[in-house]
């Protein structure tokens, strides 16, 4: 065996073993910050009770003008972290893992490339996307029948369009744009909540509202990359 074959055996031996080191960065990093937030609500809350606790004691330990403010601030702070903090977060880590799989994909097209000797690569060929090239380029030149990446296939190209909403419309959708809406909508279920809001304009605002769809993205990823191993497509 050559020493170029073992390094391509031992490269495809250990693919998925390598992603998922990486993927577990992602893993901690969200189990880090949303351990914080809930951590940091329980504190405001606990604090929220004790003030109560307080004033049921003692009602005149503070003016009403006084509870008031501190009543405010209290649920303001509580406010900012569930709406606010842990949603930037999450749509910001969704961008991430998107951006983190299309460099992947992309890296193992080229990747497949080189060691096929193909005579054209994702450069060469025209898509509306760097994905839809990747697509073009896995059943074209490593003759991938996509149907064979299902479920992961299509739970990425939906999560495509979760992504291009978050980073090109601020995670909104209008009421005309039906289409867009009824994919997002068909995909949400157990995954985010698309809230509808009406300012003169209707629209629908993506809240994601279970932090467990970052680690079903991730397996979905790591799915994808596995059955890409049948076709001899990997980094």
């Amino acid at each position: 065996m050559s020493r170029l074959n073992a390094i391509s055996d031992f490269r495809k031996d250990n693919n998925i073993f390598f992603l998922d080191l990486e993927l577990q960065t992602f893993r901690n990093y969200a189990k880090f910050v949303e351990d914080h937030f809930e951590q940091s609500v329980s504190k405001g809350e606990k604090e929220y009770k004790k003030l109560m606790h307080k004033i049921d004691h003692n009602p005149l330990t503070y003016t009403n003008e006084e509870l008031t403010h501190i009543q405010d601030n209290l649920v303001d702070r509580l406010i900012e972290i569930d709406r606010d903090f842990v949603q930037s977060f999450r749509a910001s880590i969704i961008t991430q893992l998107f951006s983190f799989l299309e460099r992947t994909i992309q890296d193992v097209c080229n990747s497949y490339c080189l060691m096929h000797h193909k005579e054209f690569g994702l450069d060469d060929l025209r898509g509306n996307s760097e994905f839809e090239k990747a697509k073009l380029f896995l059943t074209r030149a490593a003759k991938v029948d996509i149907k064979e990446l299902e479920p992961h296939w299509s739970y990425i190209n939906n999560l495509r369009r979760v992504r291009n909403c978050i980073v090109h419309n601020n995670s909104t959708v209008f009421g005309d744009e039906i289409r867009k809406y009824n994919t997002l909508k068909s995909f949400s279920k157990g995954r985010y909540t698309l809230l509808e809001k009406d300012k003169e304009i209707t629209y629908y605002h993506i809240v994601f509202d279970n932090k467990n769809f970052i680690n079903e993205i991730i397996e979905n990823i790591l799915g994808l990359f596995e059955k890409l191993e049948k076709y001899d497509v990997y980094l």
